[in-house]
């Protein structure tokens, strides 16, 4: 994935330059400068890619309290834990991001996550960030779902800094009903993959 993409650098450079031309603008006539024909399809492109979409639709009946059963796998051989946690999902951004805020406890200890996710409209796919504080790894997933929204598939990766090599990680979103959904997530550590999660949420 590059760091900087290139019509990250189009974009901010037209700001830049609107920026500085508004400025001695200003300072002169007090008006804002007038805009090329390729200056006003561009930022009309970028305006229309910012505006919530039918792919956004799909995350808003997530917004809510809810309350998870929590079963979690260490290995595949290995028998599950099983907690509780509850969590709590609100937009931001204009109905652009959905943010989630999770706690709970694993073993006597107390948990606490949070998620942005969202929908890039210009990539076409679904973007979501996760991090933890059982760790310092900030997970980056991308993916898809289904036409009518009910199952959503992200995926990731990440380097075991532990045993070496690369896991493969990939979660599943499936809507039941109104006020029920699961999340399950899979590893695998190139020996197969495994299920090491499944959360079965109720709305609270």
């Amino acid at each position: 994935m590059k760091l900087v993409k290139l019509s990250t650098i189009r974009i901010t450079v037209i700001i830049a330059l609107l920026a500085v031309s508004a400025t001695a603008s200003a300072q002169e006539k007090g008006e804002m400068p007038e805009m090329t024909p390729e200056m006003q399809a561009e930022m009309a492109a970028w305006m229309k890619l910012a505006q919530p979409g039918d792919h956004h639709k799909h995350l808003a009946p997530f917004v809510g309290s809810w309350k998870g059963k929590v079963t979690m796998w260490m290995g595949p051989d290995q028998a599950p834990m099983v907690e509780e946690s509850v969590a709590d999902a609100r937009w931001l951004m204009g109905g652009r991001f959905l943010q989630w805020q999770q706690t709970g406890s694993f073993g006597n200890m107390p948990f606490e996550g949070m998620a942005i996710e969202g929908y890039n409209n210009g990539e076409e796919r679904y973007e979501s960030v996760w991090l933890d504080n059982f760790g310092t790894i900030l997970l980056v997933f991308s993916g898809s779902c289904s036409d009518d929204g009910k199952h959503r598939k992200m995926t990731t990766k990440f380097a075991d800094v532990v045993a070496g090599g690369m896991v493969d990680y990939r979660t599943e979103y499936q809507w039941i009903d109104s006020d029920h959904f699961t999340y399950s997530a899979f590893m695998n550590k190139g020996d197969g993959e495994f299920r090491n999660l499944r959360i079965e949420y109720e709305r609270q």
